[in-house]
C-alpha cells in the first residue's frame, strides 16, 4: 500500500478547529454559570420585592379609655339601677334643682387634657349642647356609638374616620353644678341603650359585631 501524505494545510486546520471548539465550550460554560447565578439573585430579589410589611390591625380593634392623662379622675359614676343607695346617690348629676341619673361617666382633672376616641369609627355628629357644651359622636357600627360631651375644643368634623387613639378634642366645662373646668362626660350606647363605660373597657369589639 502506498502511504498518503497529508496535505500541508490539514494539520493547521485541525489545530484551529480544536482550539475554536475549546473556546466555544469555555464560553458556553461561563454563560451557563452566569445565568445560574443571576437566576439565584432574581429569586432573592423577587422575594424581597414581594415581601410586604405586616400591618398591625390589632390596635384598631382595642377599646381604650377616652383620655391619656394620669391626672384624670371619676367625678360621677354611671348610674346603675341595681346598685346600693349610696352609690346611686353618688351617681346623680345635679342641674337646676334637679337630680339626674348619670348615663355615662363624668371625668374631671385639675388641668386640661386631650380627649381621644375610645374606638375606631366614623364621626357621625358634631354639635353643641346648651348644658353639656361641645359634643362629638363616634359610630363604630349600628350596634355601638360613643359620645363625648363638654369639649372646649373639637378637632374633628363629621364623616372623619378615627382610630382608638385619635385626639378628637380637649376637655372643657359644662353647666352642671360643682363641676371642674376640665371635664368630660363619656357615654357608650349599645343598640341604643346606655351601658357602663367601666364595663365597656373590659369588652371586645367583636361583642358588637
Amino acid at each position: 500500500m502506498k502511504k498518503r501524505k497529508l496535505k500541508s494545510f490539514v494539520l493547521p486546520s485541525l489545530y484551529v478547529l480544536t482550539i475554536g471548539a475549546l473556546f466555544v465550550s469555555i464560553a458556553f460554560l461561563g454563560t451557563s454559570m452566569e445565568q445560574k447565578y443571576d437566576s439565584g439573585n432574581m429569586a432573592v430579589n423577587a422575594l424581597k420585592d414581594d415581601t410586604l410589611p405586616v400591618t398591625n390591625t390589632t390596635n384598631e380593634q382595642t377599646i381604650v379609655k377616652p383620655y391619656t392623662s394620669d391626672k384624670v379622675n371619676i367625678s360621677k359614676s354611671f348610674y346603675k339601677m341595681n346598685d346600693d343607695e349610696k352609690n346611686q346617690q353618688q351617681s346623680l348629676v345635679y342641674y337646676e334643682n334637679t337630680y339626674l341619673q348619670n348615663s355615662g361617666i363624668l371625668y374631671s382633672s385639675s388641668e386640661a387634657f386631650e380627649v381621644i376616641s375610645a374606638t375606631s369609627g366614623t364621626v357621625t355628629k358634631v354639635t353643641t349642647d346648651e348644658i353639656l357644651g361641645n359634643v362629638v359622636e363616634v359610630t363604630y357600627n349600628n350596634n355601638l356609638k360613643t359620645v363625648y360631651y363638654s369639649l372646649s375644643e373639637v378637632l374633628v368634623k363629621e364623616n372623619d374616620e378615627v382610630t382608638n387613639s385619635t385626639v378628637i378634642g380637649k376637655s372643657g366645662d359644662n353647666s352642671l353644678e360643682n363641676e371642674s373646668a376640665n371635664c368630660l362626660l363619656f357615654e357608650v350606647y349599645q343598640n341604643g341603650t346606655a351601658i357602663n363605660p367601666l364595663d365597656f373597657y373590659e369588652m371586645n369589639l367583636k361583642d358588637f359585631a
